[in-house]
């Protein structure tokens, strides 16, 4: 047994601290990593090394989770796409790195930049790997990817213990080919990082071995949101792609059966933008604001009474996480959404919403109608939806569970 893994065993024991039993003398953590440095001295507690492949960290946002693990002592590698597409900008965009992760995060070449289940890298992952030398690993894409698939199996040849995401909550029908990497995946994953209930159940119907735990996006840290304009007239607003199954003709045909003035501002691109851009309502109008970060979204919120998403199930897809559902209430816009996928779970969760049959605008606008009426409506789903989001999704609340699986996979190694 070597220095670092007695000090990985010392740190184990102080994080888990009464999850796990304290290792027996002589039990070596990970003494079979063929890659561990021998050369540490012992008089220093070593922290774990985590290596994450993160296609959604090239928004800086998403690296705060990693940024919590760094400060709670982690050694942290985050590998990103060197390019991507999204649905807040029109064009490419690459990585922008979160203040304090100039030297964990590494941008690779890959190749369908924007196609999350298909991109892959174009990167001997096998040679990274052994020269990273992690202890564990979080391969933060669907188990059905191709990058999940690629990363997965060099680890496992390599005896890393890894760990992939699942937000995926419809059991669609998919390739054989694509099931069996799916299976593979799963069957070697040491954990499971789950993004909703329906999820989690979904991940043991697929053949998930490991432990499978809820470990919920998390909301930015905004710490400054722009106050509400008080002249201006009462606003909906949606946040996302703007596509048929995201039920946006729904949510303008509700829009004009309000009576005016109303304005509804869609943030995001789309194929239906040129249909919704500058639609005649009378008294009313719709806008269209594109080319915000992550970053700079708080300043979209600021400026919505109340945020829609009425979006429709297909036989592909139905809606996920919602995770602009708990950005809205962060910034102290209530939420209506549709009772598509996990939209009724995420707000009866946090109390800060309404939910009406998916399709039905004419009960869409009656909700909308509801708050417009009712400012103290608005303020108590605002306060009840703040406070959810403050206990659950904030970033060390997110990061707790995350951590935990991490700890639990090196402990088994």
């Amino acid at each position: 047994m070597d220095a670092l893994d007695i000090q990985a065993g010392r740190y184990l024991q102080t994080r888990l601290g009464r999850h796990l039993s304290a290792p027996e003398t002589g039990v070596a953590f990970g003494s079979s990593h063929p890659f561990e440095d021998s050369g540490q001295q012992s008089g220093k507690e070593a922290p774990p090394r985590l290596l994450a492949v993160s296609h959604p960290s090239v928004v800086s946002v998403n690296q705060e989770t990693y940024l919590e693990l760094i400060n709670r002592g982690w050694e942290v590698t985050v590998i990103v796409p060197d390019r991507w597409r999204h649905e807040y900008s029109p064009t490419l965009v690459e990585p922008q790195v979160l203040e304090g992760m100039e030297g964990s995060l590494h941008p690779l070449a890959i190749a369908l930049p924007g196609r999350p289940q298909r991109h892959f890298y174009i990167a001997r992952c096998a040679a990274l790997i052994k020269r990273l030398r992690p202890q564990v690993a979080f391969l933060e894409a669907e188990s059905y990817s191709l990058s999940a698939s690629q990363w997965g199996f060099a680890l496992h040849r390599l005896g890393i213990p890894f760990g992939v995401q699942c937000a995926e909550n419809l059991d669609r029908e998919l390739p054989a080919p694509v099931r069996a990497m799916r299976s593979r995946v799963l069957r070697h994953a040491a954990f499971v990082v789950t993004r909703s209930e329906s999820a989690s159940r979904l991940a043991r119907v697929w053949g998930a071995r490991g432990e499978v735990e809820l470990a919920p996006h998390a909301v930015p840290d905004w710490e400054h949101v722009p106050p509400p304009d008080p002249e201006r007239p009462f606003t909906v607003g949606y946040a996302g792609r703007l596509v048929e199954s995201k039920g946006l003709l729904d949510l303008l045909e509700a829009v004009r059966r309000l009576q005016a003035p109303v304005e509804l501002l869609l943030i995001g691109d789309g194929e239906l933008r040129a249909q919704l851009e500058g639609q005649q309502i009378p008294g009313s109008r719709v806008r269209v604001i594109d080319g915000l970060s992550h970053a700079e979204m708080a300043s979209g919120y600021a400026q919505l009474d109340v945020l829609a998403l009425p979006s429709h199930t297909t036989p592909t897809w139905k809606e996920q996480f919602g995770r602009v559902i708990v950005e809205a209430l962060w910034c102290g816009v209530p939420v209506i959404g549709s009772d598509s996928g996990e939209i009724p779970w995420l707000i009866g969760l946090t109390g800060g919403g309404l939910v009406f049959p998916e399709g039905d605008s004419a009960m869409l606008a009656a909700q909308l109608e509801k708050l417009r009426e009712s400012p103290e409506l608005r303020r108590e789903l605002d306060a009840t939806g703040r406070a959810a989001v403050e206990r659950l999704f904030t970033v060390p609340a997110a990061t707790d569970p995350l951590e935990q699986m991490l700890l639990h996979a090196i402990q088994r190694r």
